[in-house]
């Protein structure tokens, strides 16, 4: 096996963060899987915006350097200066965490994408399909991922258009790129296998996210073991919940924790984005949600925290619910 070349700290937004080495034949090699439905090449710019100290930003180095791309580093993100770069026509890559996106879309106030752009590699965290589909009507070539910093960036991609969006589901992150092999283990977790980025390893590298394989060979992902509430005896993956209630038109955001029961073991707590009365939204989850995915505690914010990627802190969302509580706010 090729030595260690640097050491990357994962997010830590799920929990503590962990250092990981990358070699740099297995960052060469993550470089070059995604470069053809990356469509980069000898010529482009890709517009790196990511924090460098984590492995999204980190990468893009090194697909840059493998294509013979340049680079158009920034120092954070920042919309309107996007904007201004990609208006001036020489950028054709560009990676974002969904919240980007997002912003990046009203900054735009509905206008397309503008020429050269053909990538726009999303990654982090889940993209929401109302954000997608609207992204899409415009013209943005968005492209979903799913990698994590041990297998040196994204190790699937899906690229969406016009054609396929209705019938896309946000939780398919698409197949495996050439020399990943993907299965799924005991509780759903999915396993990865792969000559070029583990040379020499026999055993799969085992994640903490519950996921399927579909009849395409789309990996789906479905939460994290590891984000899982023990509530009553019924095991509940916060994101299913999280996506159930974005139904609900009446609230713009939701972020899903808990906090301990001594009946229970712990009750769910929904963080809100909605102008709407606590009372409504409790009603409408009684009509709409089965007991055991029914929040029983509300908090209404206007930001979630995040972390320096843009992906949620759910570390910081626990502990916003818990000072919320000391202050005697909420709605419980």
């Amino acid at each position: 096996m090729s030595p260690p070349a640097i050491v990357v700290e994962t997010s830590g937004s799920e929990g503590e963060a962990k250092k990981v080495a990358l070699s740099y034949a297995m960052l060469r090699a993550s470089a070059r899987m995604g470069q053809q439905l990356e469509e980069l090449r000898a010529g482009d710019c890709w517009l790196n915006c990511l924090p460098q100290f984590h492995v999204g930003g980190l990468a893009i180095h090194y697909r840059c350097e493998e294509a013979g791309a340049s680079m158009l580093l920034h120092r954070d993100f920042d919309p309107a200066r996007i904007e201004r770069e990609l208006d001036n026509g020489s950028v054709t890559h560009l990676s974002l965490v969904p919240v980007m996106l997002a912003k990046l879309l009203e900054q735009y106030g509905g206008r397309p994408a503008p020429q050269p752009l053909r990538t726009v590699l999303i990654g982090g965290d889940r993209l929401p399909k109302p954000l997608a589909e609207r992204a899409v009507a415009t013209s943005w070539p968005i492209v979903v991922s799913y990698g994590m910093t041990e297998t040196a960036s994204r190790i699937t991609m899906l690229r969406l258009c016009r054609e396929n969006i209705e019938r896309w589901e946000e939780s398919d992150v698409g197949p495996p790129l050439p020399g990943v092999t993907l299965s799924i283990g005991e509780q759903g977790a999915v396993h990865i296998q792969s000559d070029r980025l583990f040379p020499g390893a026999v055993q799969a590298l085992i994640s903490a996210d519950r996921g399927a394989i579909d009849e395409a060979g789309h990996l789906h992902l479905y939460g994290r073991l590891d984000q899982q509430i023990l509530s009553g005896g019924e095991l509940i993956d916060p994101l299913e919940v999280e996506q159930r209630m974005l139904q609900c038109p009446w609230i713009t955001g939701v972020a899903i924790t808990e906090l301990p029961d001594p009946q229970w073991g712990a009750r769910i707590v929904a963080v809100v984005k909605s102008e709407y009365p606590i009372e409504d939204l409790r009603l409408w989850t009684k009509k709409q949600l089965p007991g055991y995915l029914r929040p029983r505690a509300f908090v209404r914010v206007a930001q979630f925290p995040r972390g320096k990627t843009g992906k949620l802190d759910r570390r910081g969302l626990k502990a916003l619910v818990a000072s919320t509580i000391e202050c005697g706010e909420g709605s419980w």
